[in-house]
């Protein structure tokens, strides 16, 4: 294993009856990386997120996450990852500090909250009732909520779903401002424009299997006949019959 992993996935499975959602998923995301994962709706995605980030148990394999395994330490992980949620229902009737206020009660590790609003654009709408956010202002939020603990990754499922194309720049100069930080980012998306220019490295799941994991520019360039896109890599590796892993 690479040693600047900070997440390693070895030979992972994940089955619920007779549904492999996950089958033998091998791969690394070092330290400091936006990771991308994409894939159609069904691939194993989310189940793959929930499995990094401690919220669902593997069946086979192993997953150890900045040292600790996952499968007999993942409690050890909680002050140091964070996962994002696009509901808002459980802080909809806090302001925005109320909440983040709220969050950094569950954690022993703090991240300083006038700072986190300054640097999401927050500190005027500190006072504002969350359900009352727009919804680029709701995400952001969210994400800011997904840092109060200073994690050193965080995990994100589909977080500009819904956002205009202003909003979604605002949020991913956040992310890379994160990067910056020296937070690790793992994110799923449906976006390919978002993880074309936006993602280090990208993973390709289809029917709970990954079938390519390698740079969005060499994943381009590797696309028999040739690409442009992440959009064409999606289509040739997601939907179509194509296999094979780089990793």
């Amino acid at each position: 294993m690479d040693k600047q992993a900070i997440i390693q996935v070895d030979t992972v499975s994940k089955h619920y009856g007779t549904n492999n959602a996950i089958k033998q998923v091998s791969f690394q995301v070092k330290k400091g990386e936006i990771f991308g994962l994409i894939g159609k709706t069904g691939a194993g995605k989310t189940t793959l997120l929930e499995l990094l980030s401690g919220n669902q148990i593997l069946d086979e394999g192993a997953v150890k996450v900045m040292g600790f395994d996952m499968g007999t330490e993942g409690d050890k992980l909680k002050e140091h990852i964070n996962i994002f949620s696009q509901s808002t229902s459980l802080v909809d009737r806090l302001t925005v500090r109320e909440a983040l206020d709220m969050f950094q009660g569950f954690y022993h590790q703090k991240n300083n909250v006038d700072g986190i609003l300054k640097q999401f654009g927050l500190t005027a709408y500190e006072d504002k009732v969350v359900r009352r956010l727009s919804g680029g202002l709701r995400q952001r939020t969210t994400l800011a909520i997904a840092v109060v603990n200073d994690p050193s990754i965080v995990f994100l499922d589909e977080p500009t779903t819904g956002l205009d194309a202003q909003a979604k720049k605002e949020y991913w100069a956040i992310l890379a401002a994160l990067k910056l930080q020296g937070k690790t980012i793992v994110i799923v998306s449906h976006d390919m424009t978002e993880i074309q220019y936006h993602c280090d490295r990208v993973g390709v799941m289809r029917e709970g299997s990954l079938v390519a994991c390698d740079s969005p520019t060499k994943l381009i360039a590797e696309l028999p006949g040739g690409g442009l896109t992440m959009e064409a890599v999606y289509m040739h590796y997601a939907v179509s019959n194509a296999g094979g892993v780089g990793v």
